[in-house]
Order: structure tokens, then C-alpha cells, then sequence
């Protein structure tokens, strides 16, 4: 009797430990999503949209590299609200290392056609692995239709991308949040997307954190806007000699359709400097009745050649006007083509890194791009009214100039914000700073002193309404202030 009783205990623990150790053997698998249970862990980038140009549409997403396949399924959404994402396409992929970590970037470029809304999910390897798991379906909307008369909003943010050595940032955190519910048809970023490198580590990951790593896909960042506005950017100083931001942002579309640049150019060697490759990225689009022109104003920190013994903005400044904006240069005749080519058009708007006007002491005025023989000059005699740059970690609205241009420096979109002042120049009607140190805030014009840096951190909501175009700009803590309209 007593044997009997032990076996029996005996195959019942056995059983238990059958069932324990195939538990075990079976974790790895129903645990391909992450620790929240949702997105596959294979997903390393969460999916993000760019180069919304006619009825284009590219999605972008990273991965480990587990398999060397992916593709993207989508599908409209109905009249009653349903979308089932049927039709797929397959995706390209471009090896990166991100913090030493080997991954491949994703994207897949997906016609959309009339749909006034589409939804879509990324798969991986021949088995289809639903990289976003039980998330819910993304959902966006496509360019507005070129010579539509609807109204639409777009958002304006630079120098965004830095985070502590936790991987924080609080303040860049809520603006992308507000960027998120603002209810922008797409976003614009006006350079520096990543501090202090623009590099592969400093835009990151779903996963790893650290000093300097993660500030763009962690995800508290761009994840959290990125699935429903395409965004389009353009080179700032920072890393402007590696290739990070035109991998993880493609703008195919809209450089092909306007016969633009974006790629890594050779430059040499003006003002003695190195021959180096650059990022270089001009190209247009159009929504609605206005003309976007997306240039770059900007040159590599490391590479001033026989103005290194200058002021470092001087230095800066020069170098990027005789390689792009002197006349004859390409970025220059193509500017001036494109103008030409849409003079008819109602709106235009420009977008560069470098500030014709900005009253940080640090990074100020562009004063070669100034004037009538310059950038500024170009844009006034072709249409263009108003435009907007970064690089001065500040917010500043200028007063139309002597040429006729209104221009705003958004450069606080999460990066350590500045001071600006103590000087403040005469076409400064409105601005605002912050500084790191002891001085904390500080204005010009018509400003009252920030009483916090969240104050200072802040998109630029754009509303194009026929030729009445409003700008509102919007800090961290979902404050509107300085709000503007102009009928051009």
C-alpha cells in the first residue's frame, strides 16, 4: 500500500515537472512581445511616417536582425469607421548600428490614393510576425490634396533629441504629446533632430537608454506622434557629415517630384576646408494651395579650414553660404528654379536650420543669408512671406524685414533650451529663453521673462486657411502664446 501511494505521488510530480519544464520551453515564445505584452520584441523603432507627398505615404520602422524580410499591410478606412489592413507591399531595409547594437531600418513607401484615412501594421520574416502585436491599428491621413481649399494645421519644431543620463526628458516628452492630439496633417523639423551627434545612438531605440541615447524613437518620443504625422526634415549642424537622418527620415517622393537633393555630397574645400561628405537636402512639396520649400542652411562644426580662428558661428555661417547660397551654387539655382516654376503659386513657406535673425548670443544672426543678393532676398522677390529655422535654442518672431520676409526661430523643441538677450534687436517683436545655468529667464520685445524651461520648450502649430495663415505657438505645458495671422 505504502509503495503504491508513493508511486502514484511520483507520477504526479513528474507530470507537474513535464508540464513546468514545457511552460519553460515555451516562454521565449509567447514572450516575442516585449515585457507590455504588445509589440513583438524583434521591434526595435516603432512604425513612423514620412514623405507624405500626393497620395504617397512612406512608413518607417526599425528591427533587430532576425529575419531580412519585412512588408507593410493597409487598408482604408470605411464609412462606418472599419479598416482592416489587406493590401501588402514589401519593404526595404538598410543595415544600422545603433549603439553597437545591429539592426536593420525599414521602410515601405504605400499609395493611398483618395482614401481620407488609411490604417496600417509592419510584419517581419516569412512567417509575417505582427511586429506591433495587440496595439492598436495606427491610423493617419494623407498629404492634402494639391489645389484643395480645405483647411489643415502642420507643426513646426527644432532642435529636439537630448536626454539625460536616465534617458529623460520630461519636457521634450509633453511636447511631443501635444504635437500628438494637435490634430497637424504633418510635421516639419527644422534641424538638429538629434543632440549632441545626430547620430544613430542619439536616435535610438524602443529599448536601450542612457546619456545621449534613445532622445528620438525612445518611446516616450516621436513613437507617440510619429504613426499618424509623416514628418519632413532637413540637415542642422550637428552630425552633418554622417547619414543618420536621411536613413531614418527618406523623403523619396518629394525630392524626386521636385527634382531636389538629399543625400551625402562631397564638398571641398572652401575657405581651405577638408573635402567631406555632407548631408544635402533641399526639395519641395505642395498641399492644398501652398508651396513648402525645405533647405539646408547648415555646415559641420568640425570643419571650419581657415576660419577656425573666428567666432564659430561666423566660421559656420560662411561656410554654408559659399558652398550653398552664393549664386551659381546648386542648392541656390535650384531654389531659384522651383520659385520661378510656381510663381503662380497662392502660399509659400520656407524651412532652414541656420537663423537669418536670432538674438542668442551664441547662435546668432545669419548674416549671410541676409539681404537682397542672399537667401532672404531669393525667397522675398519669389513669393515666399514667411519662414522658419532652428539652431538658436530659443523661441523669436522677427517683424517683416527689409525684404519683405517674416520669419520665426523655433529651436527649442526638447534640446537644452538658451538665453537670449541681453541685447535685443529691433525686428525682434516677441522672444523668449531659458538658460541652464543661474541666469534662468529672459526675453525680448513685447515677451514676458519664462518662468520655467517649459515654458520655453515649444512647436509652432501652422494653420493654412486660403491665404490666412496663423501661427500659434505651443509649450510643453499646453500654453499658447504669441499667436499670429498673416494674410499673404
Amino acid at each position: 500500500m505504502f509503495t503504491a501511494v508513493v508511486a502514484k505521488r511520483t507520477r504526479r510530480q513528474w507530470f507537474s515537472l513535464m508540464v513546468m519544464t514545457f511552460a519553460v520551453l515555451l516562454l521565449p515564445a509567447l514572450s516575442s512581445p516585449t515585457a507590455s505584452g504588445a509589440v513583438s520584441s524583434a521591434l526595435k523603432r516603432y512604425p513612423y511616417l514620412t514623405d507624405a507627398v500626393g497620395t504617397n505615404v512612406t512608413v518607417n520602422w526599425a528591427t533587430n536582425r532576425s529575419a531580412t524580410t519585412g512588408s507593410v499591410r493597409w487598408g482604408r478606412v470605411s464609412t462606418t469607421g472599419s479598416c482592416t489592413p489587406g493590401t501588402t507591399v514589401p519593404a526595404t531595409r538598410t543595415s544600422i548600428v545603433v549603439n553597437g547594437v545591429l539592426q536593420y531600418q525599414w521602410r515601405a513607401s504605400i499609395s493611398v490614393g483618395t482614401a481620407a484615412e488609411f490604417c496600417y501594421r509592419v510584419y517581419l520574416g516569412p512567417t509575417n510576425i505582427n511586429l506591433v502585436g495587440t496595439d492598436p491599428t495606427p491610423r493617419a491621413r494623407p498629404q492634402v490634396p494639391v489645389g484643395s481649399s480645405q483647411s489643415y494645421s502642420f507643426a513646426v519644431l527644432g532642435d529636439t533629441g537630448e536626454v539625460d543620463s536616465a534617458g529623460n526628458n520630461s519636457a521634450q516628452a509633453a511636447l511631443m504629446s501635444r504635437i500628438a492630439g494637435s490634430g497637424a496633417r504633418f510635421a516639419v523639423q527644422v534641424g538638429d533632430f538629434g543632440h549632441p551627434n545626430n547620430d544613430q545612438k542619439n536616435f535610438g531605440d524602443l529599448v536601450q537608454k542612457g546619456a545621449n541615447t534613445s532622445a528620438v524613437f525612445g518611446p516616450s518620443f516621436w513613437k507617440t506622434a510619429g504613426t499618424k504625422i509623416p514628418m519632413f526634415v532637413i540637415p542642422g549642424n550637428h552630425g552633418a557629415s554622417n547619414n543618420s537622418l536621411l536613413v531614418n527620415f527618406p523623403q523619396s517622393k518629394a525630392v524626386s517630384t521636385s527634382s531636389g537633393t538629399y543625400g551625402m555630397t562631397t564638398y571641398c574645400c572652401v575657405n581651405s576646408t577638408a573635402s567631406q561628405n555632407q548631408q544635402s537636402g533641399w526639395y519641395a512639396f505642395s498641399a492644398g494651395n501652398a508651396r513648402y520649400y525645405m533647405l539646408t542652411t547648415a555646415w559641420a562644426d568640425s570643419n571650419l579650414g581657415a576660419l577656425s580662428g573666428l567666432n564659430r558661428s561666423t566660421a559656420l555661417y560662411q561656410n554654408d553660404y559659399d558652398s550653398h547660397w552664393a549664386p551659381g551654387k546648386a542648392e541656390y539655382e535650384w531654389l531659384r528654379a522651383d520659385l520661378q516654376a510656381h510663381a503662380s503659386t497662392a502660399v509659400k513657406m520656407a524651412f532652414f536650420h541656420f537663423p537669418m535673425y536670432s538674438d542668442q548670443p551664441a547662435e546668432r544672426s545669419d548674416t549671410q543669408l541676409q539681404g537682397a543678393g542672399s537667401l532672404e532676398g531669393l525667397l522675398a522677390r519669389n513669393g515666399v512671406d514667411i519662414a522658419f529655422s532652428g539652431h538658436a535654442h530659443i523661441y523669436q518672431r522677427n517683424r517683416r524685414s527689409a525684404q519683405g520676409l517674416v520669419t520665426y526661430v523655433s529651436g527649442a523643441g526638447g534640446a537644452n533650451s538658451q538665453g537670449i538677450g541681453p541685447t535685443c534687436s529691433s525686428i525682434d517683436a516677441y522672444g523668449i529663453g531659458w538658460a541652464s545655468t543661474n541666469v534662468g529667464g529672459s526675453r525680448c520685445g513685447a515677451a514676458s521673462a519664462p518662468a520655467s524651461r517649459a515654458h520655453v520648450t515649444h512647436y509652432l502649430l501652422v494653420r493654412v486657411s486660403g491665404r490666412t495663415v496663423t501661427v500659434t505657438p505651443i509649450n510643453s505645458l499646453g500654453q499658447t502664446f504669441d499667436v499670429q495671422s498673416y494674410i499673404f
